[in-house]
């Protein structure tokens, strides 16, 4: 990896910790000999850097660690967003780190007025042996208890830290403590991945053509809730875990505890709510594919559905048209869609679309899309509720969600339940993926016994790379034994 290149990293997780007594022990190792004389730095500051970079070198070691050197980027004071109280003194246990060897430090730069990037650094030879001899397992490093999981954001996107916590915070925050839990105990991964890494299409809009990846680690199951605008009303979806930035063709070989997965989304969700918030049934009273609207230049029926789709998903979420063409130009695939998309083509598209939908075009352009996710969220926590109360994993992706075989029809079911309990309307339409389902897979049991017996083994068993196998061994090693 060039270690050159900023982009391939992350923030300092100001909340990583663990209470275990080999960690413990790491740590006071390297605070005795090399920081008790330093007095302005604490041993629980030291103790986050130096598990955060255990754990980007155990998620990927060519990944480097964002973190401010500037005074000015940390905030006095304890907060609900900084719960270790992590202080300006993170610049001089980085510069220790770095006399002493323990890690590698890449200085910060500027490109514009508009790009900039903080200092990055990474673990040294020195520290890696020091990971690689310690006495504990990367299961026992996660995060702070006080790592918030209500994120309210103002209009500016920054994070306010002075909300009230009134009954429906708390009741949310115990949710998503009991849902965390519950996917950390969880193994999700991919069995093809030797590496735990996934190479990740490039969108049009990035600045760099080096490669980037998304890693399969048990350190980014995490899962928050977001709110925006100052306003619990808005926003509110759930943010957090690997599975969300991949797309389905990947995510549909995600096994849970080692089983093949189904997934499942709605249809039309945004569309569909936007009429049921006008009074109207969609689907009771419309059969068409609120997609299925023709594009005078474009003769592929699934390439209008997809332009249709798009243009129209981003209209439900711009403030105007303006905003919302330049979306669509950076969203869209035209690696497989090679068309020209000027202003005044979109427009025709846009009109097309408020025609076809003439009772809910008054609410494109408009910003309705915020307000929208509130009503998604309210009912992704309605289904996290069921399966958290019967201890099964289920991973969500806004309208979709992943699920063990087996565990769809119950699924199903609650998404109608769902829908219809949020949105007041009596019928809903979902979509599952591609992957078998356990009532295809039985269908096979009397018609071809053979292919049933072939299928079965390789939804419950699979065909895994000896990467995958270890990290499953070492997660129930660590998950079966009294460490839980």
């Amino acid at each position: 990896m060039n270690r050159n290149d900023y982009e391939h990293s992350r923030p300092l997780d100001v909340h990583r910790w663990s209470d275990y007594p080999e960690v413990n022990t790491f740590v006071d190792d390297i605070f005795n000999t090399y920081f008790k004389k330093k007095t302005n730095i604490r041993k629980k500051h030291l103790k986050v850097v130096l598990l955060d970079l255990y754990v980007a070198w155990r998620d990927d070691p060519t990944l480097s660690i964002g973190v401010a050197m500037s005074p000015k980027a940390y905030k006095a004071g304890k907060s609900r967003n900084n719960s270790l109280n992590i202080k300006r003194t993170t610049i001089n246990i980085v510069k220790e780190l770095e006399q002493n060897e323990f890690i590698r430090l890449l200085g910060g730069k500027r490109i514009s007025t508009q790009i900039g990037y903080v200092s990055r650094i990474w673990a040294s030879d020195k520290l890696i042996k020091k990971f690689q001899d310690a006495a504990f397992f990367e299961f026992a490093v996660g995060h702070h208890e006080g790592k918030e999981t209500i994120i309210l954001r103002d209009s500016d996107k920054n994070e306010i830290d002075t909300y009230v916590d009134n009954t429906n915070v708390k009741r949310m925050r115990l949710q998503l403590t009991k849902y965390n839990k519950l996917l950390e105990k969880s193994f999700i991964d991919i069995q093809k991945y030797d590496a735990p890494r996934i190479l990740i299409k490039p969108k049009r809009r990035r600045r760099s053509d080096e490669p980037r990846y998304v890693n399969i680690s048990h350190h980014d199951k995490f899962v928050r809730r977001v709110f925006n605008n100052s306003s619990f009303d808005e926003g509110g979806r759930f943010y957090g875990g690997w599975w969300q930035r991949i797309d389905g063709k990947i995510r549909k070989d995600i096994r849970i505890n080692n089983i093949a997965t189904v997934e499942i989304d709605y249809s039309a969700i945004h569309v569909i709510m936007l009429y049921a918030l006008m009074g109207i049934d969609y689907w009771s009273n419309f059969t068409k594919d609120p997609y299925d609207i023709n594009i005078r230049f474009v003769n592929d029926p699934e390439h209008s559905r997809k332009i249709i789709k798009l243009l129209l998903l981003l209209g439900i979420n711009a403030n105007d048209e303006t905003s919302l063409f330049q979306a669509f130009r950076n969203e869209h695939d035209y690696e497989t869609m090679p068309y020209e998309f000027t202003n005044e083509r979109l427009s025709e598209i846009l009109s097309n679309i408020k025609k076809e939908h003439h009772p809910i075009a008054h609410k494109i352009c408009s910003g309705e899309g915020i307000k929208l996710m509130n009503y998604d969220s309210m009912i992704v926590e309605y289904i996290l509720d069921d399966f958290i109360k019967r201890e099964t994993a289920i991973l969500t992706v806004h309208d979709s969600f992943v699920v063990q075989l087996g565990e769809e029809n119950r699924l199903h079911d609650l998404m109608k339940e769902a829908f219809e309990r949020v949105m007041k309307v009596n019928k809903v339409k979902v979509k599952y993926n591609k992957n078998m389902t356990k009532q295809g897979l039985y269908s096979f049991r009397h018609l071809d016994y053979d292919y049933f017996i072939d299928m079965f083994f390789h939804l419950t068993k699979g065909s895994p790379t000896n990467g995958y196998k270890r990290r499953m061994e070492r997660h129930n090693q660590y998950y079966n034994s009294s460490n839980v």
